[in-house]
């Protein structure tokens, strides 16, 4: 009798960055996957604010999970402070609750990307993940420089015997872009084996863009302090 395969336990993160890729998709992932609420990740340098979703008190880092499907997700900006503190409660996380493999979607900057065409590359901590982006049609980042707060938290990512895959979508650097987070939702759905309805996530396009304004002005402060001594990841074809 042939022995079944494990499914893999995956831990998506979904943080403020280039488009508010991560967040967007991932929000969108943890509603329409209809994700548990089970924990939050506590850090007393985080700004202090709290959200209300049906009467209950929620932190700005919160813990989802569906089956063996993990999700991080912050509605805060990860700075330069907190990025150390972050990569380490994300780490103690992965190790107690045995995560085979990270996940992390961001945006790339592309300012004349071809929104009917847009890119998903894949760069990857270890090369056991080489088949999944294989498999699942992923381009590498094959050159480029990462800087800032991503830059800490992927060196303790690196540094990890978890293997992690970052997930770089070609984006709107300046804007919320709900349009490139689709690409990203349904790279994900691939990669964890889940089926995505996208049709609910396309009719909020235009409210996803302006609900996503504020957030998009406080990851960008964040984003010129990397700005000042580098300029955004970009990808060297």
């Amino acid at each position: 009798m042939k022995k079944m395969q494990k499914e893999l336990s995956i831990l998506l993160i979904g943080i403020p960055g280039p488009g508010l890729i991560g967040t967007l998709s991932l929000n969108y992932i943890v509603h329409s996957l209809k994700m548990d609420i089970i924990g939050e990740v506590e850090n007393p340098e985080i700004t202090p604010v709290v959200f209300i979703d049906n009467g209950e008190i929620f932190g700005p880092v919160r813990i989802y999970k569906s089956g063996s499907i993990f999700v991080v997700l912050s509605d805060t900006p990860i700075d330069y402070e907190l990025a150390p503190g972050f990569s380490q409660s994300i780490l103690e996380f992965a190790e107690k609750n045995r995560i085979d493999m990270i996940v992390i979607p961001t945006g790339i900057h592309v300012p004349d990307r071809n929104v009917k065409n847009t890119k998903t590359y894949g760069l990857v901590t270890n090369e056991k993940l080489d088949a999944i982006m294989y498999e699942n049609e992923i381009p590498k980042f094959l050159s480029g420089v990462i800087a800032g707060p991503d830059a800490i938290i992927l060196t303790y990512l690196k540094n990890s015997p978890i293997p992690t895959l970052i997930l770089f979508t070609e984006c709107n650097l300046f804007f919320p872009d709900p349009e490139s987070a689709i690409h990203t939702i349904q790279t994900i759905s691939k990669i964890v084996n889940r089926n995505i309805d996208l049709t609910e996530f396309k009719k909020q396009i235009n409210f996803l863009r302006l609900q996503g304004r504020h957030l998009m002005e406080e990851t960008l402060n964040v984003i010129q302090q990397e700005k000042e001594s580098t300029s955004p990841p970009q990808i060297y074809k």
